[in-house]
């Protein structure tokens, strides 16, 4: 999972990403704009401190949005270890989808549900720091500008559209319906491609008009979405193609492991040379897979410092690396290694490595099935 992790709570690592500095400065500055428009006396730190107070809270508000996704995830049965702070949701390490569609629905509205009753508290809190005036009453411009943000986070949240909650609610609305998951994704990804078709429409009537920032960020947003909903549509076709598989059919021996000791330079350049085709070996510690080096994190370590790093310091290792069995559907494990975008994941069966799942070898597998579709029916 990418991000940074910073902290820890009910059992959940919470993970950010560098990016946010980007949009919480933004809205700082913002805040503050609408703060010293309001109050033209008050002094530029104490402006500043609340607009700083604004963005930490639109943080905060956009963790507990993901934070209770988890949460649900979790009564429902389902083990969450880590989230990723998103910008506007959507976001969750929760695909794939629940065991059922009404355990999907649960979570995928809870975050919009969060957001949209936050929102409704900052509002009520707004107009009664208003009303009180005085120094309380500096507190409703604040107020206000996170009862926008929170009604934002909620209600482009409930765009039905994949990856957004609104394209979960979807999926699982449809999934209930027809008794099939993949009718429901089939059904995401049909309400994603029209939404991303009003975006784009409505980003160009914007651009028209002359708003030439506010109608390119909802253009490009629109073809984000119609993008997405393509990529369902290229999940449902390898699904097509591997749905009957499991694991022990696509997974490559795991005739290579290192120990967390070694530094890179012993075995960095056999990952590089591509002729063996080994693109992630397994890191093992007393006959125990404790992480996983992949040509990423060595393409990330300058070549003159191989000497220096210990595999232990670049490692993926729990909770972002998954462990997998042989008999786990292999559409599951795909899912699992894109998510979380590392070059393999190791099969374990009763604790001991077996193999190794990689994306080349599911690659092959997929081209290999290929020709035996129906004839003349399109991939």
């Amino acid at each position: 999972m990418i991000g940074v992790p910073v902290a820890r709570l009910f059992g959940i690592e919470i993970r950010v990403q560098v990016a946010w500095i980007l949009p919480l400065a933004l809205v700082a500055v913002l805040a503050v704009d609408e703060i010293q428009t309001s109050s033209p006396t008050l002094e530029p730190v104490t402006a500043w401190g609340l607009g700083a107070m604004v963005a930490a809270a639109f943080f905060l508000s956009s963790l507990v949005h993901d934070l209770v996704h988890a949460i649900v995830a979790r009564s429902r049965g389902i083990p969450v270890t880590a989230i990723a702070v998103s910008f506007f949701g959507g976001s969750t390490p929760l695909d794939p989808t629940a065991p059922s569609p009404s355990d999907d629905l649960a979570i995928a509205a809870s975050g919009p549900l969060a957001s949209l009753a936050i929102a409704g508290a900052c509002g009520i809190l707004a107009a009664a720091t208003a009303s009180l005036g005085g120094d309380l009453g500096l507190l409703a411009v604040p107020l206000v500008a996170l009862l926008v943000l929170n009604g934002l986070l909620g209600g482009i949240n409930l765009v039905p559209a994949y990856p957004l909650d609104g394209g979960r609610i979807v999926r699982a609305i449809a999934w209930r319906r027809t008794g099939s998951e993949q009718s429901g994704w089939k059904a995401a990804a049909l309400s994603g491609r029209i939404s991303g078709f009003v975006g784009v429409v409505v980003g160009i009537g914007v651009l028209l008009l002359g708003y030439t920032t506010n109608g390119a960020m909802i253009a490009l947003s629109g073809w984000f979405l119609i993008l997405s909903s393509r990529t369902i549509r290229d999940r449902l076709r390898v699904d097509e193609l591997i749905g009957d598989l499991h694991v022990r059919d696509a997974m490559e021996p795991a005739t290579i492991t290192v120990h967390p000791g070694l530094t890179l330079d012993t075995f960095a350049n056999q990952l590089l040379d591509g002729e063996n085709g080994t693109t992630a070996v397994p890191v093992t510690e007393d006959d125990k897979v404790v992480g996983l080096v992949g040509l990423r994190q060595v393409n990330r370590t300058r070549r003159d410092k191989w000497p220096l790093t210990r595999v232990a310091d670049v490692m993926i290792k729990p909770p972002r690396l998954p462990f997998l069995k042989p008999d786990d559907p292999l559409p599951g494990a795909v899912a699992s290694l894109q998510r979380a975008n590392i070059d393999g994941l190791p099969v374990l069966e009763d604790g001991a490595l077996v193999g190794l799942v990689t994306r080349p070898g599911i690659g092959k597998l997929v081209a290999g099935r290929m020709p035996k579709l129906e004839p003349g029916r399109k991939l």
